[in-house]
């Protein structure tokens, strides 16, 4: 009967150290988890300084070229606008012209 005795405390060692084994594993993996959430956290602070600060760049950018461009027509249309007053009479006696009402 010592034998069955012997067995049952072999047995219990042996589930005391599987229990310790998967407490440590499953700590490690826990912290070794944590601290890849932490360095994944900070990579995308980084990257989200990054694309906040792209994005303002493009903004300025754009705004800049917005008034570039604003200033381009409004000077085109000016131009067109005054081209046509300077012209109308001319345009005028043309349509008068082709029509065919030049009494």
């Amino acid at each position: 009967m010592d034998i069955f005795e012997w067995v049952k405390d072999i047995e219990k060692v042996y589930d005391n150290l599987i229990n310790d084994a998967k407490s440590l594993n499953l700590k490690e993996i826990e912290e070794f988890r944590e601290i890849q959430n932490e360095n994944f956290e900070e990579y995308i602070t980084k990257i989200n300084v990054l694309v906040k600060t792209a994005i303002g760049n493009l903004t300025v950018d754009i705004d800049k070229e917005t008034n570039v461009y604003e200033k381009n027509l409004n000077n085109a249309i000016n131009k067109i606008e005054s081209n046509f007053k300077k012209n109308i009479g001319k345009l005028q006696n043309l349509i008068i012209e082709k029509v065919g009402i030049d009494f």
